[in-house]
Formats: C-alpha cells, structure tokens, sequence
C-alpha cells in the first residue's frame, strides 16, 4: 500500500473510513460517488475498486416458536438432563459416530477456533469452559465480543460445547473475532481484517459461517442524476482482499473453513450467478445503482486455499440429502455436514415437529429462546438451519484431527494435509466419488481421528 494512500482517496473527494493495512485494502465514503470513482482508476496506484456492500447472515426463513413446540408431541427433556444423550443432536451424533470420535479425540486448549461470526455468549454454562482468551469485536462503536444475535453461539456450541448439549470438538479452545452487529449485517473489510487478526493470534482453525457474492468482471456505478454509467476497474477489490487474506492465514498455518451459502445456486456456473446477483442487486435500492459484468463467486466460499462446506439434511433415520436451500457446484464444495432442513417430504409448507430436522445448539442465555425453554426448560439452546450450521461441523473435525496429531506427533499438520484427510476419510455420499452436490462426501469425525 502506497504510503500516500490517505492523500490519493482525500483528493479524489473520498475519506478513509477504514483500512487492513497488512493486506494493502482501505474503505472510504464519498459524497460524489461519479468524481470519486473517475479518479481513482486512474490511478495507478489503486489496483482494484468495488463499492462496499454489506454482508449479511444468510438463514433460510424458518422460526421455530414455542407453539410449534408445545403442537408437535415430541417430549420434553427435563432442566437437569443431558440433552445430547436425550438424542436430540443428530447431527452431532452423525458426524462423530454417537460420539465414538469424543473418547479418541475431543480436542484440547492446544488448539484454538477462532469463530468470525456475531461473537459467543462467553458465560454460557456449556461454553464458558471452553473459551480462551483475547477475543475481539471489529465492529465499529462496539467495545466487546459478546454475542447479541445468536448465531455466532449457535455455531461455537457446534464446535465445542460440553454440557448438556456436546459439540464437535467438546475440549477445544474457542476465541470470537465479531464482525456482526445485533442486526447481521457486516461490511466485507471487517471480515478481512478479522482474518487478519486470527492469524496473528495463532489460531489453528477459523470457522466462517457467512458469506456474499462478488464479481470478477466489471463492475459499473450509474449516476442516479445524469443516468451516467461508469466503470470501475476490472478486478473486485473485495475478491483481491479475500484472496489476499485467506493467503495470508495459510501462511500462519490456519486451517479456514466456509459455508457455501444458502442462495439453492450452482456454484459452477459463474455467468448464472452473475445474472442472478444483477437481479438481488437491483432489488435492493441500496445497491440499485450498481451492476456487475462478468463471472460472479461466493466469497469467501469460492476463494482458493479453504475448505468450503455445502449442507446436508437428514438425521432421525431419514437419508442423508441436500438441503434445500443449499449451493453447490461442481469443483466449488469439498465437503458436506449436517446443516438441518424440515425434512425429507418438506414441499415449502411447515408441519408440526418438523424443527427437530434442523441443528440444535447453543444460543445466548441473555437472549429470549421461548422454544428452548418450552422443550428443555432453559434458555440457552435453539435450532437453526443453514450452511452456517455445516461448516462448524467440519471446523470442528478439524480441530480435533490436529489436537490428534499434536498429541501423537508434537506437530500440527498444515492447512493442506488437514483439507486433505477430511476428504479422505468423509464418507462418500451422492455418486461414487467426488460430485458436486456433496463434494467428497459427509466429514465424519470417528474417521478424521481414528
């Protein structure tokens, strides 16, 4: 990064509103985009521009309500039981054989997930135990990394919980980096800069459960009063931070793990992305002024030197399937896990007990969570679906593989052989061999640790 960069966006007309400096990636406002963008790509300092779009926590719209509890029939499990052992995780039970990969591997504190996410309730009784210290929030006008959202607890307690519900990995060492607010939303150079962070810190594995879609093209600005359209560059600057970062943790040894996303979209036909995401794009008056041309990816899910996670539904002896909501692709999935759905015969309209289908996990116990009192007596646990449910899952596997090996060996793997073993020992699901559905097969944790 040029050591002027503050004076090229100041006299452009922009200001720097935010900068990951180690990755050369700098955000700024504008009041006169047109002017703004014409100077700056001529620049030849500035190797790439695109506008700053937020990311969200994509879920599939589905809310379980405790009268969808109390309608369907399924027992209670009373306030001092174990939830795990009442069976309700079959997910957890899918990826760690019933828990056979527990008394091999759990993980231990010598090995860290750092969870970029909305932060971690960090006095949750089946979490605390776990967490590690220096966690850190990279959302502006926040001063800590709790969790006021839900989803990042949701997705720690998949990979380490131990309580009365068990996760993946129930001994590892969890650390939040916060990149959403309350709300979900995030900007994509909080996301980098967290990256950034967690390998510095030493972490081991990162877990993101998030995710948008960018363009590798041309991305055009069109003035909204003049309806003049203009040109940004040909290279997404988000993609060139993405690539740039997820880089730069390999490099620290850092296993970083995805979801694919839940947008039902191809993943391998990147010009049917692109016209899908012109059609999100001018659906929303925020972005209506922009349009992409060129093909269009998943970030981070798509970037190289991760593994990338589509979701799996099945569990309470249905086969397993692809969930509905999930992207996939030929040569854009690695692995499939337990993401949760509504079901083998779900056809869009929602039946009663049809939630114990999806992931249940750990949320907020500050957060009202009316479905985990009305089925397990405490606040504390609910159910989600989504990629973001199946990439923790294999985050977690692979946190207790290199637990395994550090203990066996007092070296932990690189982030190449830990991709490489969880798809040698997934089991194979969908065709024979790799397919674009569920990569090389369901993660399986009894396997990875064996």
């Amino acid at each position: 990064m040029p050591a002027n960069y503050k004076s090229i966006i100041e006299k452009a007309g922009g200001e720097v509103t935010y900068e990951v400096a180690k990755i050369g990636t700098v955000e700024a406002t504008t009041s006169n985009p047109t002017a703004f963008i014409k100077s700056l790509v001529k620049n030849t300092n500035v190797s790439s521009l695109a506008p700053s779009l937020e990311v969200s926590i994509d879920l599939p719209e589905v809310e379980v309500t405790a009268a969808d509890v109390e309608q369907s029939g399924l027992q209670p499990v009373p306030e001092n039981e174990s939830i795990w052992e009442a069976g309700w995780q079959w997910d957890i039970e899918r990826v760690t054989n019933k828990g056979a990969s527990h008394d091999l591997s759990s993980g231990s504190k010598d090995v860290v997930v750092g969870i970029i996410d909305s932060g971690i309730d960090f006095d949750h009784p089946d979490l605390k135990d776990n967490i590690v210290s220096n966690s850190k929030t990279f959302v502006p006008g926040t001063n800590d990394a709790q969790d006021f959202n839900s989803h990042g607890t949701h997705v720690a307690g998949t990979i380490g919980a131990n309580g009365r519900i068990k996760g993946i990995a129930p001994e590892v060492g969890l650390r939040s980096y916060r990149v959403f607010g309350a709300t979900g939303g995030a900007q994509q150079i909080w996301i980098t800069d967290a990256i950034i962070a967690a390998a510095d810190d030493g972490v081991d594995v990162i877990n993101m459960s998030l995710g948008g879609t960018r363009v590798i093209g041309q991305w055009y600005y069109t003035d909204p009063g003049t309806s003049e359209k203009i040109r940004l560059g040909n290279d997404a600057a988000d993609m060139v931070a993405y690539n740039r970062a997820i880089r730069y943790a390999a490099n620290k040894n850092v296993t970083v793990v995805a979801s694919a996303g839940n947008d039902r979209q191809d993943l391998s036909n990147p010009a049917k992305l692109a016209d899908w995401y012109n059609a999100t794009l001018d659906a929303n008056p925020a972005t209506a002024a922009y349009d992409v041309q060129g093909a269009a990816f998943k970030v981070p899910a798509q970037i190289p030197g991760l593994i990338t996670v589509s979701a799996l539904g099945g569990g309470f002896g249905t086969e397993d399937r692809l969930a509905f909501y999930s992207n996939y692709g030929n040569g854009n999935i690695n692995l499939s896990a337990p993401g949760g759905d509504l079901g083998p015969d779900y056809n869009g309209t929602r039946v009663p007990g049809d939630y114990k289908w999806l992931v249940l996990s750990t949320v907020p116990t500050y957060l009202n969570s009316p479905t985990g009192v009305a089925q397990f007596g405490s606040q504390g646990y609910g159910w989600k679906g989504g990629t973001s449910m199946a990439s923790p899952q294999v985050a977690g596997v692979a946190a207790a593989y290199i637990a395994k090996v550090y203990k066996d060996a007092g070296k932990k793997p690189s982030p190449s052989q830990v991709q490489t073993h969880l798809q040698q020992t997934a089991d194979d699901a969908g065709k024979n061999g790799y397919d674009p559905i569920f990569g090389h097969g369901v993660v399986n944790a009894y396997n990875a640790v064996k």
